[in-house]
């Protein structure tokens, strides 16, 4: 991970994309080919995500024709940014995320679209709920659930190794991204998808990252409290929002029993934890945050090494009240029902009442 700017550590040259990418960097919707049906269509800044057909593994994403016009620059910048990186983030970046290889054009339109790379199979596993199974790319959504929760629906169960794990990597992309200056802003449980298996994560939606600053869109339950409504997201809003997807993930919980559960320190081998994360999410002023690549150091172990004294924290929010118990009524005890009489107590009533029948046939006899 670097800390610098774009050009740090930059390799000569361009890099040759490990994943394969055929074409230029630089394509009309013609060179791209046939193109198969939609896997998903007006979603967010997207009209359409489609497969190319003749180049198994990439999708085209076709954009809203309400784009800057300033787009296709920006796109450009992108695809070429892994070019400015050290081997190993430059890896991180192929593996991790969904990057952009090539920018789509037509006439009029500088920026159609771009190239991405599909998912990883990795990604995907089967669901199991209410009997039925679903296999789908399973989103980070479900780290921030209990590992009951997790096994519920026929995944592996995380435990705290495989939460670390998919947070670190979540961390080290946050920390290339902030390296390159650029501002992603959605980081939110939608956004990237995680392995149980290999307990890795993957970015997606990567394309839309802008340098320094870009248009805070509302996401509800990720609005940054000291990053007023209608101003711009930036590197500051970027760590709160990381910090709240690794608090949730690290501690599988999503209301604030996930804020309590950091604030109570509970991992021993990671100590710096908990302060990064506090940091992040209550610092009472936003450019005081610790950036992506301390919160790196800090979960692989490290110290948390503040260039000031520790600022001053906004307050952690109240737990919800805990579940109301309705008692159930009372019901009466039932009342007994009396056995019958035993038969044999029938059969000398009976013959009680013959014999006094006789008795008074015969007096009656008698006096006749």
């Amino acid at each position: 991970m670097t800390e610098p700017g774009p050009t740090a550590g930059a390799d000569d040259g361009p890099a040759a994309d490990p994943r394969g990418w055929p074409l230029p960097r630089t394509v009309s919707v013609g060179d791209l080919g046939p193109l198969a049906d939609p896997i998903s269509e007006h979603n967010g800044q997207a009209v359409a995500v489609t497969p190319l057909e003749n180049h198994p593994g990439w999708l085209a994403k076709f954009y809203r024709p309400d784009q800057h016009p300033e787009d296709a620059d920006r796109l450009d910048l992108l695809i070429s940014a892994p070019d400015t990186l050290p081997a190993a983030d430059r890896a991180l970046l192929h593996s991790g995320t969904c990057w952009p290889v090539a920018r789509i054009h037509e006439t009029g339109n500088p920026a159609v679209g771009c190239v991405i790379p599909m998912a990883p199979e990795q990604y995907r596993a089967e669901l199991r709920r209410g009997g039925f199974g679903e296999r789908r790319f399973v989103e980070i959504d479900w780290l921030a659930k209990s590992d009951e929760s997790i096994l519920g629906v026929g995944l592996p169960p995380p435990g705290f190794a495989g939460r670390l794990a998919a947070c670190r990597q979540l961390t080290e992309l946050a920390a290339v991204l902030e390296g390159l200056g650029l501002v992603y802003s959605d980081w939110s449980f939608s956004n990237a998808f995680w392995s149980p298996d290999q307990s890795s994560v993957y970015l997606i939606d990567v394309d839309g990252c802008r340098p320094e600053k870009m248009s805070d869109l509302h996401q509800p339950n990720w609005a940054d409290p000291l990053t007023p409504p209608g101003t711009d997201a930036d590197v500051y809003t970027d760590r709160y929002r990381l910090g709240l997807l690794v608090a949730k993930c690290l501690t599988g919980r999503r209301d604030a029993h996930a804020f309590h559960t950091v604030a109570a320190s509970p991992w021993p081998n990671q100590p710096a934890v908990s302060e990064v994360l506090l940091d992040m999410l209550f610092a009472a002023d936003r450019e005081r945050r610790p950036s992506a690549a301390q919160l790196g150091r800090a979960l692989d172990s490290g110290p948390y090494l503040r260039t000031a004294p520790r600022p001053p924290r906004t307050e952690l929010p109240p737990l919800p009240p805990p579940p109301v118990t309705i008692p159930q009524p009372r019901t009466a005890a039932p009342v007994p029902t009396p056995s019958p009489p035993p038969r044999s107590d029938l059969r000398a009533g009976w013959i009680l009442v013959l014999a006094l029948a006789v008795i008074v046939l015969f007096v009656m006899a008698a006096n006749h």
